[in-house]
């Protein structure tokens, strides 16, 4: 569905709601409705059994689908900055527009031959967890498994704020290459400019569907709450 067809999807829709009372809205008004509903679609999508199916992301072919144009891979090298990094811990930079970690793994390096060279699960844990079980050494990281944890740091040439994942071993080994897969965020709707949604071609009437929900949410509140049941009730 191109642009102007989820224009015009959500004008009927909207239309139907409000029975052709409720005033109109522009271009960049209903891309910015579109681009709110597409964001909500996708985290309700990601959410684990957040739906009445109580299906997790990638239980069915369907919900697979859903969210599968949105999926990217990077095989990162270590960060140039590493101020601020825990004992035996290797930032990594992950790319603009990342949003959830599907799946990830560390090539290490190690004076080990059996070892060294080998991909590694990462566990992702809390700030909390880290410091409950450094010390533990039944919980500890080894060479099978690294821990991860989220960081955003502030970098201090552009002043902008970059998303970080830091990796930490238990100092026998060094982590090397990141692979990861994760979930990009959608590009923007932009009508006047052509962009559709690069969600897959069989979600879209949900988003327009979305779409109008928030629209109605302003300009009629009553039928926004018997909506958001609606919404809650379907998929």
């Amino acid at each position: 569905m191109t642009a102007v067809e989820m224009r015009d999807l959500f004008f009927i829709l909207y239309d139907k709601i409000t029975n052709l009372a409720a005033p109109g809205y522009t271009d960049d008004e209903i891309s910015d409705f579109l681009n709110k509903a597409q964001l909500q679609f996708v985290k309700h999508r990601y959410n684990e059994k957040g739906n009445k199916y109580q299906e997790g992301f990638e239980e069915t072919e369907k919900r697979r689908k859903d969210l599968a144009q949105l999926t990217r891979n990077l095989v990162a090298g270590i960060s140039s900055d590493q101020t601020g990094v825990s004992p035996n811990g290797v930032f990594y930079d992950l790319p603009e527009g990342y949003m959830y970690t599907l799946r990830e793994e560390a090539t290490i390096t190690s004076n080990d031959e059996c070892i060294d060279g080998k991909r590694i699960y990462i566990k992702p844990i809390t700030h909390d967890e880290y410091a409950i079980n450094l010390l533990n050494p039944f919980k500890k990281p080894d060479h099978t498994v690294a821990w991860r944890l989220d960081y955003s740091n502030t970098a201090p040439v552009s002043g902008t704020a970059t998303k970080r994942h830091e990796l930490v071993t238990d100092g026998t080994y060094s982590v090397g290459t990141y692979h990861l897969r994760y979930l990009n965020m959608p590009a923007n709707i932009d009508i006047a400019g052509g962009i559709a949604s690069e969600l897959d071609p069989s979600v879209h009437e949900e988003v327009v569907d979305a779409a109008v929900r928030i629209a109605a949410g302003i300009t009629d509140p009553g039928s926004y709450q018997i909506k958001v049941i609606e919404e809650q009730q379907g998929e």
